[in-house]
């Protein structure tokens, strides 16, 4: 019998398990799919007469478990922190909220990391953010589950790797970014996902701001 064909057949009592491990919908989809995988591989090298309901119960099991453990090291996971409630006047904050950023623009494009941030950590809504960017609603809802999609498969668990941009252009990004959550401003985060003004020009445009800015503040 093929695999797919036993698999179908447990199908539904592995979803209820994978739902009782983890407790949540979208994390028993992706064991679930991991699931599949690893007793795919086992039944290409063994070639067992049947796969039975109890092997891929258990084999969702030790999954999870082996993904729990991995979690237990002493980092914040990328969802759960709290971009817009990041300090500008703790140094620490200000390195961790750049530590981040470098983490999200090596693994997302800038169309996905503007629309995620203007969502997610500025909380604008679908029609704010299609009045900021120009860009239709649905659109924006597909680069959006793209985003979240990369935050949760290819970014989540490379938080702890020592990453840095290396080029002069990221670099400003990472710093406008940087800038535009902690004065909270939309509009310089709308910018950069536009082709009117290249990210060199609007870095030297907010700086000579943030000079002059700094100026009135010592006059006054």
């Amino acid at each position: 019998m093929h695999f797919n064909t036993m698999w179908e057949q447990h199908r539904s009592s592995i979803w209820k398990a994978c739902l009782y491990f983890t407790q949540d919908y979208h994390d028993a989809e992706d064991l679930m799919q991991a699931t599949w995988i690893k007793a795919h591989q086992y039944w290409q090298r063994h070639q067992p007469e049947k796969v039975t309901k109890a092997f891929l119960a258990m084999t969702a099991k030790h999954i999870w478990i082996d993904l729990q453990r991995k979690k237990s090291i002493d980092v914040t996971p990328l969802d759960q922190i709290e971009l817009d409630q990041l300090s500008t006047e703790d140094p620490n904050h200000s390195s961790e909220l750049s530590y981040i950023l470098n983490v999200l623009i090596k693994h997302l494009t800038t169309k996905q990391l503007v629309l995620f941030l203007l969502a997610d950590v500025c909380h604008c809504s679908l029609k704010e953010i299609a009045d900021l960017t120009q860009l239709s609603i649905g659109a924006i809802k597909a680069s959006l589950f793209r985003a979240r999609q990369n935050i949760k498969q290819r970014v989540r668990h490379r938080i702890t790797e020592d990453i840095v941009v290396d080029d002069d252009e990221s670099m400003m990004r990472v710093q406008l970014f940087s800038l535009a959550l902690r004065i909270g401003d939309v509009q310089l985060l709308a910018s950069l996902l536009t082709d009117t003004i290249s990210v060199p020009s609007l870095y030297v445009q907010y700086q000579q701001k943030d000079t002059s800015d700094s100026d009135i503040m010592l006059v006054a």
